[in-house]
């Protein structure tokens, strides 16, 4: 079975998700999927603050270490079925979180969901995003 490819330029849709943290103002994926290769541009805007990150994985469950500023990011994707999950430890001063995503391609290809759970010591949220094609 072949495997969903992300590949896309995918924007957050607030009226879909839910979100049990404050939602951004806009949020752009940037996907560049070429299997195993997986490359995500993530962008948050809030207000007049924008958040970018780049996160290059392969999906074969192999570590990587991003460090941009004061965020540690240790993270890995692997595939469950037509799922692709993100599992990643998230290390930001003293505090340290586990976050989970897994990205589902809808049936039509013009968007996709990304149910994410983090857990941490002083946070706990369940997100349900959902991004559409641009």
């Amino acid at each position: 079975m072949e495997k969903p490819n992300f590949t896309g330029t995918w924007k957050f849709n607030p009226g879909k998700s839910s979100l049990q943290i404050p939602a951004p103002d806009s949020t752009i994926f940037v996907v560049k999927h070429t299997e195993p290769v997986f490359r995500l541009t993530r962008t948050h805007v809030v207000g007049d603050k924008s958040d970018t990150f780049t996160l290059d994985l392969t999906t074969d469950g192999k570590e990587v270490d991003v460090v941009q500023g004061d965020l540690h990011i240790r993270a890995r994707a692997y595939w469950e079925g037509e799922t692709l999950v993100f599992d990643s430890r998230v290390i930001r001063g003293e505090e340290e979180g586990n976050n989970v995503a897994r990205y589902q391609l809808a049936d039509t290809l013009d968007s996709f969901v990304a149910e994410e759970q983090f857990r941490s010591k002083s946070l706990n949220y369940d997100n349900l995003w959902v991004l559409e094609r641009q």
